[in-house]
């Protein structure tokens, strides 16, 4: 995943020599690589989040009434056109994530041409952007912490960033003076990016946990929110194909998952000893059934010391027995010749070729069509027969 911000927040047109704030994460979930590259430079990835600055968004509370979703931009131009210093095609409006028509829920507001431009430019750089993000959003109710503040630089000034319950405000940090901010909350987060820590503390007049853009960056691709709608909205497939890496991710390597990664792994590990344990039993009893049937053969055949192929010898000691003691076999032709009497008597080969075990019988007195259903006999009644340019060929089935 490469996370990315505009350097310096412009409403000016980016090209492809803007520079962009930049941190690489394999999972989502740990900060890789950081820094700050032209858009033609940046690194390659498949999955590319833009993180847009606080200033770029502002941020509405409305009440959005039941509207058909074709409808839905129109409703919001209605209902923000008032709230709004631009014009409302000129902007860009994303729900809270869950939002729906028919409740009380945030929507966010950004130049159109801006990010337009920005996305284009990533795009024509072969890093086409899957998720937009907000790099602060406003807190849910109830929610701990109930504030946090960030101070952080952008465009050669200081700025502090507070999100709460009531929404998201951006000011600028002042270089001398308190800036006389306050909040009673307990659990406030105040963070400061490492560069304005001193002027931030000083403003404020507290101490302020040290938080580096690049991870600022990771935590905001990691939150609920994706601009991407309306007519800026990724395909079916694709979104589905993103929520489901974005899914894959948060297994991976999310902590909260972690029972349910071992869980996985031991079911995974129990599966595999299964089946192999099953594959061991299989092995055991074939090899059982091959030394009974080896067994039968030197017990009923003592002359046979060494077994290779158990079923075949056991058929060939039973022939050279029924020839040494006049009795056919189906190795015989006359045993042949009298299962071809059996099933169709008036028809007889005027020429015999036999080998051991093997007749080709030829020159029939029948037409060939009856030779088909001669073979179909013979088959049935457990003879192996072909039947080539009129010659009945014959042998005994294979055990």
């Amino acid at each position: 995943m490469l996370i990315l911000t505009p350097t310096d927040f412009s409403l000016s047109p980016p090209t492809p020599t803007s520079v962009l704030d930049w941190v690489s994460s394999p999972n989502g979930q740990q900060a890789g690589e950081h820094g700050s590259s032209a858009a033609s430079l940046l690194p390659a990835d498949d999955d590319v989040v833009l993180v847009l600055p606080p200033r770029a968004v502002s941020w509405h509370r409305i009440a959005l009434p039941k509207v058909a979703g074709g409808r839905l931009r129109a409703a919001l131009d209605g209902l923000l056109e008032d709230r709004l210093l631009d014009d409302t095609p000129e902007l860009h409006f994303a729900l809270e994530p869950g939002g729906k028509p028919g409740q009380t829920l945030w929507v966010a507001a950004c130049g159109k041409t801006w990010l337009k431009a920005w996305l284009q430019v990533l795009e024509g750089a072969g890093r086409p952007v899957a998720r937009i993000v907000p790099a602060a959003w406003p807190l849910g109710a109830g929610q701990a912490p109930s504030a946090e503040h960030w101070a952080h630089a952008q465009g050669g000034r200081a700025w502090l960033v507070s999100a709460t319950a009531q929404g998201v405000a951006t000011l600028p940090l002042p270089t001398e003076g308190s800036m006389g901010v306050s909040d009673s909350a307990e659990d406030a987060r105040w963070l400061t990016e490492p560069s304005v820590a001193a002027q931030a503390e000083h403003a404020l007049d507290r101490r302020l946990e040290l938080l580096p853009l690049h991870l600022r960056l990771l935590r905001a691709a990691q939150g609920g929110w994706n601009l991407a709608q309306f007519d800026l909205s990724l395909s079916g497939n694709a979104r589905r194909g993103q929520r489901l890496k974005q899914a894959l991710r948060q297994f991976v390597s999310a902590p909260e998952w972690r029972p349910a990664r071992w869980g996985l792994a031991v079911l995974l590990l129990s599966l595999l000893g299964g089946i192999n344990a099953l594959a061991w039993m299989e092995r055991n009893s074939l090899a059982a059934k091959k030394t009974a049937v080896s067994q039968v053969l030197q017990k009923t055949f003592p002359e046979v010391t060494l077994v290779l192929d158990a079923p075949a010898q056991m058929r060939r000691a039973l022939v050279q027995l029924q020839q040494s003691s006049g009795v056919l076999s189906t190795e015989d032709l006359e045993a042949m010749l009298a299962a071809t009497a059996a099933v169709a008597p008036e028809a007889s080969p005027g020429n015999i070729d036999f080998s051991a075990g093997d007749a080709r019988l030829g020159t029939w007195t029948v037409p060939e069509d009856r030779l088909q259903t001669l073979m179909q006999a013979l088959n049935a009644r457990g003879w192996q027969t072909s039947l080539d340019g009129g010659t009945l060929r014959i042998r005994p089935k294979a055990p």
